[in-house]
């Protein structure tokens, strides 16, 4: 079975309980919320992308009168699967502004028609999953069609995710290249990862085992389906 395949049926079994540190607010926390969605016969990414109109007008308009801004990116995974095309990838600031931005959404006629127009070319899971960034590294500016990597630990037993970051922030995984590197966790209980890395970069490679590149194999089940516990995808900005 491939990797987002796997991906994608942990988390639409997961349930919703919080998972929280307990010294770490997690509403002031950056908030990644991804959506699995395949397009309808006849239809593929020209016809997305000709409907964005709307949604980024919608976007300027939050931005310019409101002062909220929100990240959205299209992740085009670099191998093929049958399960998704691709992920839907929202960015908040954190939980007030996904609040005020759903807020804003519910009363906008301008939102309304983009999620009219998006329906009939696309369909997408309605559970989406959340996670909350923990930032390791952040110095790269990130372009449209860079690559970015997505790790998964399930934690052996003696090992924290207080282990995980400190390893993390000592390790550089690309000398003498910029990337943007956070951990993400979930804000629901975990059966089979207990959280992700997530790394941007222009790094291309076609495999990034962010486990073992991370030395942190020794803290991480293995898994004998895919070794490398990760997922790799072409990522646009939608802005």
């Amino acid at each position: 079975m491939k990797p987002i395949v796997i991906f994608c049926l942990f988390l639409l079994i997961l349930s919703g309980c919080s998972q929280q540190n307990e010294n770490i607010s997690m509403q002031d926390k950056k908030i990644y919320e991804f959506s699995w969605c395949s397009y309808k016969d006849g239809f593929k990414a020209q016809d997305l992308n000709n409907e964005l109109v709307a949604y980024l007008g919608f976007l300027k308009n939050l931005k310019d009168q409101h002062g909220l801004s929100k990240e959205t990116k299209y992740l085009d995974p670099s191998f093929k699967q049958t399960k998704y095309d691709f992920s839907w990838l929202d960015i908040f600031v954190n939980e007030l502004e996904k609040k005020a931005f759903n807020e804003f959404a519910e009363n906008s006629e301008i939102y309304k028609n983009w999620l009219s127009s998006k329906d009939e070319i696309i369909i997408c899971d309605s559970q989406k999953q959340t996670f909350y960034e923990t930032k390791v590294v952040n110095d790269y500016d990130f372009l449209d069609g860079d690559q970015t990597y997505v790790g998964f630990c399930k934690l052996k037993d003696g090992f924290d995710l207080s282990y995980i970051l400190s390893e993390i922030e000592r390790n550089s995984i690309f000398v003498d290249r910029p990337y943007n590197q956070v951990v993400l966790s979930p804000d629901f209980n975990m059966i089979d990862f207990n959280f992700l890395i997530y790394l941007e970069t222009n790094f291309v490679t076609n495999d990034l085992d962010l486990i073992k590149r991370n030395r942190l194999a020794n803290a991480c089940e293995e898994y004998e389906n895919y070794s490398s516990n990760s997922l790799l995808f072409n990522t646009y900005i939608i802005d």
